[in-house]
């Protein structure tokens, strides 16, 4: 069970390595150095989520049963100063929030197994490749994007969530500015409608 875990866990940070879209700091640039602490700059960063959008445009707000959710994630540095932050892995990185008729979705089996392994086996810090990405001054930049819900017929089992029934869905999202730890930063919430 365990070398399963770390081949998904290795598979979903694969395609970051490729990510030639995302503007990268220079690789002298650290995160959190004595010149660039983010944690002084974190209420300067804004967040938000879309489905869709981005690479996957338009955004939109109502999809069918067995459809793929994406959702992506923009930053805005709102500071007069270019900010760095750190691109690593979803699983290491988010936490979206799903609510369906105001309650709460729990995130699929594995998903939540992945991530407990990773926190305990510090995974991230020993084998994700993690980038940093610049956020000029109010810029809004997409730095990552995921499938919040799997469609009926994904090839391989990346969503955070199954396949969503017909409903009304609330969703916020927190992200970690660092690489592998430190604290969440809250995204904006938005509603989406699945239907027949």
């Amino acid at each position: 069970m365990r070398i399963a875990v770390l081949v998904l866990l290795k598979l979903s940070c694969i395609t970051r390595a490729d990510r030639s879209d995302l503007v990268l700091a220079e690789p002298t640039q650290q995160l959190n150095s004595p010149s660039n602490p983010i944690g002084d700059q974190r209420g300067q960063i804004r967040i938000s989520i879309a489905t869709g959008g981005g690479p996957y445009r338009p955004a939109k707000d109502t999809f069918k049963v067995g459809e793929p959710i994406p959702l992506v994630i923009t930053m805005t540095n709102t500071g007069s100063q270019p900010v760095y932050v750190c691109e690593s892995g979803t699983l290491y990185q988010d936490r979206p929030q799903l609510l369906k008729d105001g309650q709460p979705m729990p995130y699929k089996s594995y998903r939540q197994s992945m991530m407990q392994t990773a926190e305990k086996d510090r995974t991230c810090e020993e084998e994700n490749l993690p980038q940093q990405v610049v956020l000029r001054p109010n810029e809004p930049t997409v730095v990552d994007w995921f499938n919040l819900a799997q469609g009926a017929f994904s090839l391989y089992d990346d969503g955070w969530y199954g396949p969503l029934p017909t409903g009304k869905y609330s969703l916020t999202s927190q992200r970690r500015l660092n690489c592998c730890d430190g604290v969440f930063v809250t995204a904006n919430t938005i509603n989406f409608v699945v239907v027949e």
